[in-house]
């Protein structure tokens, strides 16, 4: 074969062959990163039923243990907490008894700092630090019956809500 019948049989052969095709995208990647931060879990506190003649006017009564805890924290060293909810009428260091239905007359709720002691968490509160170690912490607390000096008691059911609010650090 001469040469140009080579060249062109070449030709005609790249002619006839599928060309290759480039395609091209972009690829994105979207996140945002978050302030440290745990997970609160506030357990309820039952306290046991009371006869009203058991209650000790001006005091505490029936103390019952409690306990905030944070789980799974990141990037945290502490909580900062702070308590909202409806105080007691007349009464800015305990919480009102808000029972819906059948409530109970001149009780009203103490919430505790702590294991002992008699520090007392109220509606306002704020700035109260919780240090954190690893991924947890507790905050440890107590509530009870209260029903103050003087004042006449009927029996009913007790309930309050408070709202805790944690900001970490």
């Amino acid at each position: 074969m001469h040469l140009l019948n080579r060249i062109t049989l070449c030709i005609a052969l790249l002619a006839v062959a599928p060309l290759a095709l480039a395609d091209r995208a972009t690829l994105t990647i979207t996140g945002r990163v978050l302030p440290g931060t745990c997970t609160l879990n506030a357990a309820p506190i039952d306290l046991d039923p009371v006869k009203a003649s058991d209650l000790t006017p001006g005091a505490d009564s029936q103390i019952k243990a409690g306990a905030l805890e944070f789980t799974g924290c990141v990037g945290v060293s502490k909580a900062v907490l702070s308590f909202a909810g409806t105080a007691a009428d007349g009464d800015a260091e305990r919480w009102k008894n808000t029972a819906a239905t059948d409530a109970a007359d001149g009780v009203s709720i103490s919430l505790l700092s702590g294991t002992t002691g008699n520090t007392y968490l109220k509606d306002g509160d704020t700035g109260i630090d919780v240090p954190v170690t690893g991924a947890t912490a507790r905050y440890d607390l107590r509530a009870a019956y209260y029903a103050p000096t003087g004042t006449a008691l009927t029996a009913g059911e007790v309930s309050t809500e408070i709202v805790v609010t944690a900001d970490y650090e």
